[in-house]
């Protein structure tokens, strides 16, 4: 069994490992983290109202209303599903996750924010 000082570097050895996935994540985002969240509340807005199509239109709608890099956000949502839905409950956890503070972020559509 470990002892005490195994078990701590253990654990921060494991926060240092989770931080890096994190960190990772937050370097690879194809616009900023408030953009996203934008993004993903228009699409769930949308949701509100209409079923799934089981594409991304609402967030190519977005995409297209705020001129922003639309096969750079494609391409990374794709990687967590590929309509709008799949992208509320797979993508936007992932943001979440990664990003400090998310759930109180101010939405932007200013891609340089």
């Amino acid at each position: 069994m470990p002892d005490k000082n195994e078990k701590a570097r253990r654990e921060e050895l494991l926060h240092a490992i989770r931080e890096d996935g994190r960190r990772k994540v937050r370097d690879n985002l194809p616009v900023s983290a408030p953009v996203l969240k934008a993004l993903f509340d228009y699409a769930d807005a949308r949701l509100e109202s209409t079923q799934c199509d089981h594409t991304l239109r609402h967030v190519r709608d977005f995409i297209l209303d705020h001129a922003l890099p639309e096969d750079a956000i494609v391409n990374w949502l794709e990687n967590n599903g590929h309509c709008d839905c799949e992208a509320l409950a797979n993508a936007e956890p992932v943001v979440e996750e990664a990003v400090p503070g998310y759930q109180d972020l101010k939405p932007s559509t200013n891609p340089s924010e």
